[in-house]
């Protein structure tokens, strides 16, 4: 699914090599939040790196036309930290226009599913509220439902559990699973000890210069 050869960037100095496969559960630590970040966006195509490449689906993505990103990112399912949500759209509409934008199935069947994913994640408030009346974890809840929403080949989790409380994070574990079956998983965490909570998960620590 993804290869990084000599991977380094702006706040990654050591270089990164490793290869994620399909139907995978991987889970990547940092000692800095930055770096973190920064990797989730080398390896989508987000930000280029200082030194690498980067293979992903079968593409290399220095030689990846927009045309081609754009359908990498369709393939995508990608839980940002924040939500990754936009504050001027409802929960509701943050969460079902990338589906329908991408026309991942028929826009009836995408409404009838994204009800079905708000009940099974147990989100309480209102499908219309707005952004800022909702708590980090309701906006994480959203940018779950909505990256599942996308049948994604992949789903990658940036630091899904920052801020959550144990038994928070044990329910969104569970629920994760659950909703993702099979598929292959990435997450970026910043603490071994959040990683043990992912059962079957390959670990992969980096630690910088």
């Amino acid at each position: 699914m993804i290869k990084a050869f000599d991977l380094t960037g702006e706040f990654i100095k050591r270089e990164m090599n490793f290869e994620i496969k399909k139907g995978s559960k991987t889970v990547f630590i940092f000692e800095k939040e930055e770096q973190g970040s920064e990797f989730l966006k080398l390896i989508t195509g987000i930000k280029n790196p200082e030194k690498g490449e980067i293979i992903f689906m079968g593409k290399n993505l220095k030689e990846t036309t927009r045309d081609d990103l754009f359908e990498l990112r369709r393939k995508t399912g990608i839980v940002f930290k924040t939500g990754g949500l936009i504050s001027n759209l409802k929960a509701w509409e943050n969460l079902i226009l990338p589906a329908v934008y991408h026309k991942v199935d028929d826009e009836e069947k995408i409404i009838k599913r994204g009800m079905e994913l708000l009940k099974k994640l147990e989100f309480k408030k209102e499908p219309m509220s707005a952004i800022a009346e909702l708590t980090n974890f309701e906006k994480r809840i959203i940018a779950i439902a909505r990256a599942v929403l996308m049948n994604p080949e992949i789903f990658i989790f940036e630091y899904p559990f920052d801020g959550a409380e144990e038994s928070e994070k044990k329910w969104l574990i569970e629920k994760i699973q659950a909703l993702t079956d099979s598929s292959t998983m990435l997450y970026i965490l910043g603490s071994e000890r959040e990683s043990l909570l992912i059962e079957k998960a390959d670990v992969i620590k980096y630690a910088e210069n």
